[in-house]
């Protein structure tokens, strides 16, 4: 893999983990349009792994008062999200790793979109209960695994929806991904995935690159929540996946 190719496929991953785009979906789309067939879901993995870094650095208090006290409602509901997104993983592992094909992703993206658009259409509830919005939002999570279903942006929409304030549905997406992405690239490394077809250079410059745009693309996204909604994102998937249905 060229350098020049690493340094994009960083700056995919970084900008589109946190933008309701679909960040697996997108890697997949580049990696086919340049030839990278050798080590795809484990390299995905690994960027996945420099944004889930990001994370920690930008939410390092808030992560550091959830080690300290273990045992308050929000560290209880992570661990329930993550038991739930795990249990939907393991159960359809085989049906996700078949869904890891091009075309494919036209129809996920649009369906990602339509999704997005549920809170401009239905009238979200309110004062519903933490551990139901914990419950959906780590469901969904298990869901958005699939390459073109958006992982932030499925899960932000199920938490405004369930009664979530933006920002909290934000704080909330973003904290419950940092075990999934960690059991999953254990998981892979396991399977016996390799990255030396892609060079270990290569692969270091993608790292560094999703890291440093993950931490700019999460300021971003936390602002943009407390401003506008995601329809335009919405727009966005739709017109991609009706041009990709043209041009695969």
């Amino acid at each position: 893999m060229a350098w020049y190719t690493a340094i994009f496929l960083g700056l995919v991953q970084g900008l589109a983990e946190f933008l309701p785009v679909s960040s697996s979906g997108h890697l997949l789309l580049f990696q086919n349009l340049w030839g990278i067939t050798d080590g795809g879901l484990l390299l995905t993995l690994i960027l996945h792994l420099a944004t889930l870094l990001a994370v920690i650095v930008v939410y390092h208090r808030r992560l550091w008062q959830l080690v300290r006290h273990p045992w308050q409602p929000e560290t209880l509901q992570l661990l329930v999200a993550t038991i739930l997104t795990c249990g939907i993983v393991v159960a359809f592992h085989d049906v996700i790793d078949r869904l890891f094909t091009l075309s494919a992703l036209p129809y996920l993206f649009m369906l990602c979109g339509a999704y997005l658009l549920l809170p401009t259409l239905i009238k979200p509830r309110t004062n519903q209960r933490s551990w139901c919005q914990a419950v959906a939002m780590g469901v969904m999570q298990g869901v958005a695994v699939v390459p073109g279903l958006s992982r932030s942006g499925l899960t932000i929409t199920t938490g405004r929806l369930a009664g979530k304030s933006a920002a909290a549905a934000t704080d909330f997406s973003f904290l419950m991904s940092l075990p999934i992405i960690l059991a999953s690239l254990v998981f892979e490394l396991l399977r016996g995935g390799s990255l030396e077809s892609l060079g270990f250079g290569s692969v270091a410059l993608a790292f560094v690159t999703a890291f440093i745009a993950g931490i700019v693309a999460i300021k971003f996204m936390l602002d943009l929540t407390k401003k506008i909604d995601l329809r335009w994102f919405a727009v966005y998937l739709f017109v991609l996946g009706i041009g990709l249905l043209f041009l695969l």
